[in-house]
C-alpha cells in the first residue's frame, strides 16, 4: 500500500515541475522562441434550462501554432453581453493545447433574471439590442484577447400589433363590432412595469349603441402571464359611428425570466397574445361581457447567440363564438285588468325560455314594450324591464294601461267598417346585456271582432191605433249606419207609413232613445212631421243621432260587465187622427237584446 507521505511528496513534485514548465515556457514566449496561443473564434449555444438558470455551452477555437504542445497552465475566460447586460461569464485554468488547432469547450450558467434585466434595456433601446462577446487565453508571460464578436437583435413586437386590416367582431354570427386601425407603443420601462399602450378604431355595425364601462386586459407569452388587469373606462360607440378604444397595460418586468425558459424550450420562439374584455358596471362592481372586443396573436423568433436574427409575425386569432342565445317568447296571454272612468289595463302574461347559463343571465335583463291598437289607433303603450332573467322557463307580466278616452275614435271606425274592428298588439322585446342591446324575436298579435247593434231593427210591420181605432201601418224597412265621426254616430232608418182610413193621419213627433247599459247615447225628436193622406202609402227617412262622445262612459261599463253590453232602442211616435192625438212605442223600429265582445280575442 502506498502511504499518504509518499503520495504528498508525488503531488509536491509534480506541482514542482507544472511551475517549472511554466517558468520555462513564459522565458520562451518572452524570448520569441515561442508564440503564443490564440483564440479564433467562439461560438455559443444554449444548453440545459431550468426556472432559475439557463445553461451556455462555448466552443472555442485554439491555435497554438509552436512545433509543441502546450501543458495545461494556460486559462481561457469569455463575456457575453447584451446592451452591457452581462448575461454571462465563463473561465476554464490550466487548459494545455496540442501543437496546431484545437478546439476548447466551456460551459457556465446565465442567471434567467439577468434576462428581465435585459428586457428593460430592449424596449427603452426601441427593441434594439447588440450581443457582444469577448474572450481573452492566459498564461505565464502572455495574455492575448481576440476581436469582439457583435451581433445586433431587432424586434418589432410594436410593429405586429400595427395594422390596418380591419377585424370584423360577431356576435351571434352577426356583425357586431369591426376594430382596425391598431398600434402600440412601449413606455419607459424598469425593472418592475413596462408600460404597454395600445390603440384601435372601434366601429360598431349593431343595431344599438355600444357601451363598455371599462376594459380588463391579459397578456401572455408561451402561457406566462406578463399583465392582468383592468382599465375603468372604455367605449360609448352609437351605431354607425366609430370611436378609439385605448387601453394602456402594465407588463411585469420580472415575469420575463419565466417567459425566457419557455423561449428557449421552444427553440427560441413564442407565441405572445393580448386579449381585452368589455366590462359593465353592476351594483358597484365590473363584470366581463361574453365578448372579446380586442384580440391580437404574435409569434416571435430569435436567434440570439447565433447572430441575431429575429422576426414577429402576426397570426390571425382563432374564430370565436359567444356563448349567448337570445331568449325566446314562447306564449302571450292577454286580458283586462283593472278598469277607472279613465283607463283599462291590458295584462299580458309572457312565457319566456331562457337558454343561458347563470354567467350570463347575470348580466341578461329583458325590456319589453308593448303598443296596442285597435282600428289603426293606438289605444295603449306599456313597457317592462325584468332584470336577472333566471334560466329555463320563466313568465312576467307586462302591464299597459289603455285610454279610455280613445273609445270614441276607434268606435266611429268600428261602426263606418261595418261594426267590425281589428285589435293588434305589437310588441317589442330586447335582451340588455348591459353593454348593448338584440332585439329577441316576438310575433304580433292581432284579432277581431264584431257587433250587430242594429239586428232586429228593420223588415217588421205594425200598427199603430189611435183611439181604439187603426190609424197607420208603419213597416220598418232598413235601419243602417251612416258615417260616424269621434262626435255623431248617425242611424238611418227607412220605413213606410200607409194610411187606410178615409182621412188623413199626421204625424206630429218621432221620439227616439238609444242606451247601451245605463249610458244614454240619444234622448231627441226628429226633427220632421209627416201627413199620410187617405189611402196614401208614403215612404219616410230619418236619422237618429247617437252621442258618439259617450261611448268611453260606454266602454266602462261594458268591460266591468264582462264585455256585456244591454242594448235598448226605444222609438216613440205621435199620431194625430180626427178622432185625437196618442203617442204610441214603434217596437218595429226599436230593440232589445244584448250585445257580448272578445276585443282581446
Amino acid at each position: 500500500m502506498v502511504s499518504r507521505r509518499r503520495v504528498k511528496r508525488f503531488l509536491a513534485g509534480s506541482a514542482a515541475v507544472l511551475l517549472a514548465v511554466g517558468v520555462v515556457l513564459a522565458a520562451l514566449v518572452a524570448t520569441g522562441v515561442l508564440a503564443a496561443p490564440a483564440v479564433g473564434s467562439v461560438e455559443s449555444e444554449w444548453g440545459t434550462v431550468t426556472a432559475e438558470s439557463t445553461a451556455i455551452e462555448t466552443t472555442a477555437t485554439v491555435d497554438n501554432p509552436n512545433p509543441v504542445g502546450v501543458p495545461g497552465v494556460v486559462s481561457v475566460a469569455y463575456t457575453a453581453r447584451l446592451n452591457d447586460v452581462v448575461l454571462a461569464r465563463g473561465e476554464k485554468s490550466g487548459v494545455g493545447f496540442p501543437a496546431g488547432t484545437s478546439r476548447l469547450r466551456l460551459s457556465t450558467e446565465m442567471n434567467n433574471d439577468r434576462i428581465a434585466d435585459w428586457w428593460v434595456a430592449h424596449v427603452n433601446d426601441g427593441e434594439t439590442s447588440e450581443l457582444r462577446v469577448t474572450a481573452t487565453v492566459s498564461g505565464p508571460g502572455f495574455s492575448r484577447g481576440i476581436p469582439a464578436q457583435r451581433s445586433t437583435v431587432e424586434t418589432d413586437l410594436l410593429g405586429g400589433f400595427a395594422t390596418g386590416e380591419a377585424r370584423t367582431v360577431r356576435f351571434r354570427g352577426d356583425p357586431f363590432l369591426v376594430v382596425g386601425n391598431g398600434t402600440a407603443a412601449w413606455g419607459d420601462a424598469d425593472g418592475s412595469v413596462t408600460p404597454l399602450s395600445v390603440s384601435s378604431t372601434v366601429e360598431n355595425v349593431h343595431d344599438y349603441p355600444v357601451t363598455l364601462d371599462g376594459v380588463d386586459y391579459v397578456v401572455e407569452m408561451n402561457n406566462v402571464t406578463l399583465a392582468e388587469g383592468r382599465q375603468r373606462s372604455g367605449i360609448d360607440v352609437a351605431p354607425g359611428e366609430t370611436g378609439t378604444l385605448d387601453v394602456r397595460m402594465g407588463l411585469d418586468s420580472a415575469k420575463m425570466a419565466d417567459w425566457w425558459a419557455t423561449h428557449v424550450r421552444a427553440g427560441e420562439r413564442s407565441n405572445l397574445s393580448v386579449a381585452l374584455y368589455g366590462l359593465v358596471e353592476r351594483d358597484g362592481g365590473y363584470e366581463r361581457v361574453p365578448i372579446r372586443v380586442y384580440e391580437r396573436s404574435l409569434e416571435l423568433e430569435t436567434d440570439v447567440l447565433g447572430g441575431g436574427a429575429a422576426s414577429v409575425t402576426a397570426r390571425s386569432p382563432p374564430e370565436r363564438d359567444t356563448e349567448f342565445e337570445r331568449p325566446r317568447i314562447v306564449g302571450a296571454d292577454r286580458e283586462w285588468g283593472a278598469v277607472t272612468d279613465a283607463t283599462t289595463e291590458i295584462r299580458t302574461s309572457v312565457a319566456i325560455d331562457n337558454p343561458n347559463d347563470e354567467r350570463i343571465n347575470d348580466l341578461l335583463a329583458l325590456e319589453t314594450t308593448q303598443r296596442t291598437t285597435i282600428n289603426g289607433i293606438t289605444v295603449a303603450r306599456g313597457d317592462h324591464r325584468t332584470d336577472g332573467l333566471d334560466a329555463g322557463r320563466s313568465a312576467f307580466e307586462l302591464v299597459s294601461a289603455m285610454n279610455n278616452s280613445k273609445v270614441p275614435a276607434w268606435w266611429a271606425r268600428h261602426l263606418n267598417g261595418g261594426e267590425r274592428s281589428t285589435v293588434a298588439t305589437d310588441p317589442g322585446v330586447r335582451a340588455d346585456l348591459g353593454f348593448t342591446r338584440f332585439d329577441v324575436a316576438v310575433p304580433n298579435r292581432t284579432s277581431e271582432f264584431r257587433t250587430d247593434l242594429l239586428a232586429g231593427m228593420g223588415g217588421d210591420a205594425e200598427t199603430v191605433a189611435v183611439g181604439g181605432e187603426p190609424a197607420l201601418v208603419v213597416r220598418s224597412e232598413t235601419a243602417a249606419w251612416g258615417h260616424a265621426t269621434p262626435e255623431r254616430a248617425p242611424i238611418l232608418v227607412n220605413a213606410t207609413l200607409a194610411n187606410e182610413r178615409r182621412v188623413p193621419v199626421n204625424v206630429t213627433a218621432i221620439d227616439y232613445r238609444v242606451a247601451l247599459n245605463d249610458v244614454v247615447l240619444a234622448d231627441r225628436t226628429v226633427p220632421e212631421h209627416y201627413r199620410v193622406a187617405p189611402g196614401e202609402t208614403r215612404s219616410v227617412g230619418f236619422e237618429m243621432v247617437l252621442d258618439n262622445g259617450r261611448m268611453d262612459e260606454w266602454w266602462v261599463t261594458h268591460v266591468r260587465r264582462g264585455e256585456s253590453t244591454n242594448v235598448s232602442v226605444t222609438v216613440t211616435a205621435t199620431v194625430e187622427t180626427p178622432r185625437g192625438s196618442e203617442t204610441v212605442e214603434l217596437d218595429s223600429l226599436g230593440r232589445n237584446g244584448t250585445m257580448t265582445t272578445d276585443v282581446l280575442g
